[in-house]
């Protein structure tokens, strides 16, 4: 049966585990494919959240396509008096 590590552990390890020192940096040893689907992970990631934040505008009439109609309407009113 394997003992209960904590996170801070855990890491130590595979920090030890998976890396080779140099001067001034550190080396990750991982395989292509890792670090394909890690940058596939994140690029999905920030797409979904701007899916999100684009249809959360939508639904509150903020979006791109509200503002145009009201600077239409706007543009179809009678001019505006201004006070000097």
């Amino acid at each position: 049966m394997s003992r209960c590590i904590s996170l801070e552990e855990y890491l130590e390890q595979f920090v030890e585990e998976n890396t080779q020192t140099a001067d001034e940096e550190i080396t990750l040893i991982i395989p292509d494919a890792e670090a394909q689907s890690l940058g596939l992970f994140f690029i999905y990631g920030l797409a979904g959240y701007i899916e999100s934040v684009r249809t959360w505008r939508e639904t509150r009439g903020l979006g791109s396509e509200a503002n145009e109609d009201n600077e239409a309407s706007d543009a179809q009113s009678e001019p505006k008096e201004f006070i000097n």
